[in-house]
């Protein structure tokens, strides 16, 4: 074999190894499959929601995100449910059975399911210069109380949010990148756009977690809550069930519940297992968090923000 013939196979094969990789980090940016179904666009005062029912027709859970079946919810009261029908926005949801759970719901530390960054399951075992990663998917979104609106567009409410929660963590010694990017329109697609925020940050820094802040979109009195006597908006959490690595995430979801209940008892309204991967395939520590509804005010949500602060101070061992 000639030389000239080596040169064209190192070229082949250096070709082929290039669109190999471009593939890999075109579907890591993206992951079109696992994408969440589409939100409500946020353009209008009257957002539509889903109600979920038992059997018996007793609602168990009011929420704008979307549903389908074989999501799952855990109450307020630790409540484990499946969702077995949906029909436009109506939903009927049946007690999840004993040996169906997950078995090490109750253990706090991680599993070693492999990540996308898997240096970030080494960052736990550190305690000292925690780092949070914050960031909006969707940041037009608002508080109609507050801004007469539900969507405001390149910076929603939702971003004072984010910094109220940022400015209580740094307070305690937390360190918080907080990601202000516009990731719209409000659409199916703000995910992948979002996606690209947090890859960027995350070569840069390991951090501890990554939350993506979030309002939903059902009545107000989902949401209403007080602890010690004030007015807050509760929270809930999402966990994409798409995400291979799901149950780490479920598993850190299921830790920040515990303190919470603890420590201001009914600021998780419950914990949404919902179909997609939210981005949390990127990181074991990710989580979605829904503060309040777009009918609650900006003042609740950002004192729902601080109680939760509260809890992730705890959970990452700044108490």
């Amino acid at each position: 074999m000639n030389i000239k013939t080596n040169k064209y196979i190192w070229f082949f094969f250096g070709v082929l190894l290039a669109a190999m990789v471009g593939a890999y980090l075109a579907n890591t940016l993206s992951a079109p499959e696992s994408r969440p179904l589409e939100y409500n666009s946020g353009n209008s005062d009257e957002l539509a929601y889903v109600t979920v029912r038992d059997p018996e027709g007793n609602i168990i859970l009011e929420t704008g995100i979307p549903v389908s079946e074989n999501d799952e919810y855990i109450n307020e009261s630790n409540a484990h449910y499946l969702i077995i029908k949906v029909e436009g926005k109506n939903a009927v949801a049946i007690i999840k059975q004993e040996d169906d759970r997950e078995s090490d719901s109750s253990q706090s530390g991680f599993n070693s399911n492999p990540s996308l960054f898997p240096q970030a399951i080494a960052a736990q075992a550190d305690k000292k210069n925690r780092h949070v990663l914050i960031y909006h998917t969707h940041n037009d979104e608002s508080y109609q109380l507050t801004s007469n609106t539900s969507s405001k567009r390149p910076r929603g409410d939702i971003i004072k949010v984010g910094e109220a929660l940022k400015q209580a963590l740094n307070r305690s010694g937390i360190k918080v990148t907080h990601i202000k990017n516009d990731h719209g329109p409000h659409d199916i697609h703000a995910y992948s756009r979002s996606r690209r925020s947090i890859v960027s940050q995350i070569k840069k820094k390991t951090p501890d977690a990554v939350f993506d802040i979030h309002r939903d979109a059902a009545p107000s009195r989902n949401y209403y809550g007080t602890v010690n006597g004030v007015e807050i908006s509760k929270i809930m959490v999402v966990v994409g069930r798409s995400n291979p690595n799901m149950k780490t995430n479920l598993q850190y979801a299921r830790r920040v519940k515990e303190i919470a209940d603890e420590l201001h008892p009914g600021l998780i309204r419950g914990i949404y297992i919902g179909r997609g991967d939210y981005n949390q395939d990127l990181y074991p520590t990710a989580l979605l968090f829904e503060v309040g509804t777009n009918t609650n005010s900006l003042t609740m949500a950002e004192r729902g923000a601080r109680c939760l602060a509260d809890v992730l101070i705890k959970l990452l061992g700044k108490e």
